[in-house]
């Protein structure tokens, strides 16, 4: 986690330097939404994810999908989806008086970004993430139902419950080629209305790092 933190604040530096020298190259012309045609830049992209958080101490590992339109280089309007994985390491053994279960879920919803000197090799964006989420508790208890010609072993839902998400975060971006960009960065998770059995409220408040990968038209 340090090392990562330590990447990424030296991709932040290197933006700003990039940044101050682009702004010093650029002449006096004003910069508008809209081009010299009245028609605005429009883009799109598609981008995956990896990211690490903690639930209440417990080292949590997620998969991320997003994909959507840029607009003139700076804006961006899309939709991402996380959901956390290594199921073993959400086992929770004292959901009820005599059951332990796995938590299970993910959030998505709106992603709004705002990118700095897009067209700086390394450059700074600003992407915020509002949406609902699910999380449900799944015995790892079996049980055996009959379904249409065959036994199915099946496994109990303890409790279940949908959720408020927002996440801001700040990233640092690479260009690496005309259609692909890297990025690495830092948000924060705020969630509302999450209730679940034994389980606190703020269970998922923390810290996300973000890395991965985007391609489309920038």
């Amino acid at each position: 986690m340090k090392r990562l933190a330590i990447l990424i604040a030296g991709l932040v530096a290197v933006g700003m330097v990039n940044a101050q020298q682009d702004t010093q190259k650029t002449n006096h012309e004003m910069q508008t939404i809209f081009g010299k045609d009245g028609q605005p830049s429009v883009g799109w992209f598609v981008g995956i994810d990896q990211a690490y958080t903690q639930f209440d101490e417990r080292d949590v590992w997620m998969g991320g999908i997003n994909f959507g339109m840029t607009i003139d280089h700076h804006l961006s309007l899309g939709l991402t989806g996380h959901g956390w994985y290594e199921r073993d390491k959400m086992y929770y053994k004292d959901v009820t008086e005599n059951t332990g279960a796995y938590l299970e879920g993910g959030y998505g919803g709106l992603l709004l970004q705002y990118t700095l000197f897009p067209q700086s090799v390394v450059h700074l964006s600003f992407p915020v993430l509002i949406g609902a989420g699910g999380a449900s508790y799944v015995s790892d208890k079996e049980y055996m139902e009959w379904d249409e010609d065959e036994w199915d072993t099946h496994h109990e839902v303890l409790d279940t419950d949908v959720f408020f998400v927002i996440e801001p975060a700040v990233n640092a971006e690479i260009n690496i080629v005309r259609f692909m960009r890297l990025h690495a960065g830092v948000g924060y998770r705020y969630t509302s209305g999450f209730e679940m059995i034994n389980t606190s409220d703020d269970l998922m408040y923390n810290f996300t790092a973000t890395v991965g990968l985007k391609f489309g038209k920038f």
